[in-house]
């Protein structure tokens, strides 16, 4: 593909950690580009060379901003006021993909998802002849994070730049790139891609079995610390989940999903970590997350997004109106006691003005509470669950767990398909406000309207977003 000519990878070099900070793992600084022998010659170049894919995801291009809390938010109308003309995003949120700023936008994350997927590849290109350099179980990890990490990449590159099997699995979709190269790759179908996506997944799930904990107990070796920030065991398991039902196969997508809340190794939050000091609030409810990014640099684009300074205009903030926030959480129907709706530490006045406040980074706040963005989480595994049992009363069992979790009455017995199927989608406006999954439950149901949405009906024009022209001329 003609943008990995120019590709630059990241080789990262991990800081040492103290018992008093963070545990930076993925606070690191890139070094000018080496020789691929030299790379590959020990462990811990294979491990840096993982750090640096995490590091490119976390760009601001990508899951530090354009795939999480800014673009892909405001494609699923997240916030009340990027419909106003004078909006920097305007364009975005009335779907004008042909906007010179927002092609800009589009073909970026296109080229730098490519990008983090090549320096997988440069992993798994030397990873099997080098088997002799690793110690313990690192080649499984490394290996299976890699490939889980190509996985995730490719299927989210499927949800954007292609219509959902919904609407059409057979229609030209992507190249999946398996191999470190710049020859041009065909584009697969829709269903071609989900089947390498799993084929992925499956290999990765079974190479980090050798690891399934979530933490490292001994605390000799930073490699294997702070799991829910890398493609875990189970955030392989949480994918999977995900990727079956877009695919409509809900038999394996609510396997997947019952095997991760089984685990036990995740856990809701509780009111009280929401209501605390200052030093323990925990805004991005880190016990759930199975998949974070870190994102070391994090406050600056929230300060500019979510907070007013003297002299900011408007029109660069995201921003929800108190009578948007009170329908979405239905206060008027019990939803008043929701702990996503009562929490101030959700919900923030800056300069007189109420901002989502989920991602906000306060130097008082514990450093292992900040700088994270959730990508798979827990509660998501219930609404998958919920959308895939064979009857809706099994389905309202799960969703009432999570909404006695969050504090709100349960829903009455008797719902039929189409009224829980409601139920979950207004969970999903709650529980992923600035974190960009909305718009792919929209896509993934094919449906034919987006709240908020100034356009009429929405079809595959807005769903999917264009390919880069140099694609289109250099692609096959």
């Amino acid at each position: 593909m003609k943008h990995l000519r120019n590709i630059f990878f990241l080789v990262a070099s991990v800081a040492s950690l103290t018992l008093t900070s963070c545990k930076k793992w993925l606070d690191v600084r890139p070094k000018t580009e080496i020789k691929e022998s030299e790379q590959f010659s020990t462990e811990q170049g294979f491990k840096d060379a993982l750090y640096g894919s995490y590091q490119k995801a976390a760009d601001g291009q990508l899951y530090g901003g354009n795939l999480t809390f800014s673009f892909l938010e405001v494609l699923s109308q997240g916030y009340d006021n990027t419909t106003k003309i004078d909006h920097d995003f305007f364009y975005a949120a009335t779907y004008q993909y042909s906007n010179a700023g927002i092609t800009d936008i589009i073909n970026n994350i296109w080229s730098n998802m490519y990008a983090t997927i090549a320096q997988t590849n440069y992993i798994l290109k030397n990873i099997d002849s080098k088997k002799s350099v690793f110690t313990a179980d690192n080649y499984n990890i490394i290996k299976g994070e890699a490939l889980a990490l190509r996985a995730f990449i490719h299927f989210d590159l499927l949800r954007l730049y292609a219509p959902s099997p919904k609407s059409d699995a057979t229609a030209t979709a992507i190249p999946y790139m398996t191999a470190f190269t710049v020859t041009p790759q065909a584009r697969l179908t829709v269903s071609e891609v989900i089947a390498l996506c799993e084929k992925d997944l499956k290999e990765a799930e079974t190479l980090l079995k050798v690891y399934p904990q979530m933490s490292n107990p001994g605390g000799n070796d930073d490699f294997l610390a702070f799991r829910s920030n890398r493609m875990n065991y189970w955030a392989v398991k949480a994918l999977l989940a995900r990727l079956y039902l877009y695919n409509n196969n809900k038999v394996q997508a609510l396997a997947y999903a019952k095997e991760v809340i089984a685990s036990n190794n995740f856990r809701f939050i509780t009111s009280g970590e929401l209501t605390t000091n200052a030093a323990d609030l925990n805004r991005t409810f880190t016990p759930e997350h199975i998949f974070s990014i870190y994102v070391s640099k994090l406050r600056d684009p929230v300060s500019s997004y979510f907070m007013m300074a003297t002299g900011d205009k408007m029109y660069k903030k995201f921003t929800i109106t108190e009578e948007r926030r009170k329908a979405v959480f239905e206060t008027a129907a019990g939803g008043s006691t929701d702990i996503r709706f009562v929490s101030n530490s959700l919900w923030s006045v800056s300069n007189g003005i109420i901002f989502p406040s989920k991602l906000w980074q306060v130097d008082e706040n514990r450093e292992s509470l900040k700088k994270r963005i959730p990508v798979l989480s827990l509660s998501e595994m219930y609404y998958i669950a919920a959308e895939s049992e064979p009857s809706p009363a099994e389905g309202l069992k799960w969703l009432n767990r999570i909404r006695a979790a969050r504090n709100i009455i349960e829903l009455q017995a008797g719902l039929d398909a189409a009224a829980l199927q409601n139920e979950i989608f207004k969970e999903y406006r709650r529980d992923f406000i600035c974190v960009g999954q909305l718009f792919y439950y929209y896509k993934r149901l094919n449906l034919a309207k987006i709240e908020g949405a100034l356009n009429g009906t929405i079809n595959n024009t807005q769903y999917v977003l264009p390919l880069p022209n140099q694609e289109i001329e250099f692609g096959k």
